[in-house]
């Protein structure tokens, strides 16, 4: 792994973004302050400054991810009629376009099982992962204005959700080609799947 120098930035940001980088590469096991520490070139003791523990990084590492992708989700259907498929779709294609974007990410976090989702969705969905839960609502708001049973409706979230997840989970993987425009091409396939 290439050592970078941290430059008097933003040096929790810094551990968090070598922290990912770390995990995708060598996995927790062999994950700690210190390496996260010499990765941003800075003393052992720096990242103490931010961080209890490895723990505590490793949940502002899932949080930092967490919270860009739920920002960028809302930000995508923020002006959309909310009663409408349309905001469906846009929710969708920004869900992949973000990891595109954001390869390192979708490793990190579903590569570790940092995830909970449940898609028995039963509840108020306070424990689900927030992207999710997000696609959940708007999915059954739109739904549920066309009449549709919540049983149907729970299928077509796990469809929905399995499409752009299984969309990111090939658009990062290492080795893929297609010659098409993929933002044009994941609109295509919510769509029509």
């Amino acid at each position: 792994m290439a050592e970078k120098s941290y430059h008097h930035g933003n040096l929790k940001e810094g551990l968090i973004e070598a922290g990912i980088n770390l995990i995708n590469e060598e996995g927790e096991k062999h994950f700690s302050l210190r390496r996260v520490a010499a990765l941003c070139g800075v003393s052992n003791a720096a990242p103490y400054s931010h961080f209890k523990s490895k723990e505590e990084l490793l949940k502002a590492m899932q949080n930092h991810v967490t919270d860009q992708f739920t920002a960028e989700l809302k930000k995508s259907i923020k002006d959309e009629d909310l009663d409408s498929p349309t905001a469906i779709i846009k929710l969708g294609k920004c869900y992949v376009m973000f990891f595109i974007r954001n390869p390192q990410y979708f490793e990190f976090l579903f590569s570790q099982s940092l995830v909970r989702v449940d898609l028995n969705m039963n509840d108020d969905g306070a424990n689900n992962y927030p992207p999710f839960e997000l696609l959940r609502k708007l999915t059954f708001r739109v739904f549920r204005k066309m009449g549709m049973p919540k049983n149907e409706i729970k299928d077509i979230v796990i469809s929905e959700w399995a499409t752009v997840h299984g969309l990111a989970a090939i658009l990062t993987m290492k080795g893929i080609s297609y010659d098409y425009d993929w933002e044009q091409k994941i609109e295509d396939i919510i769509v029509h799947k």
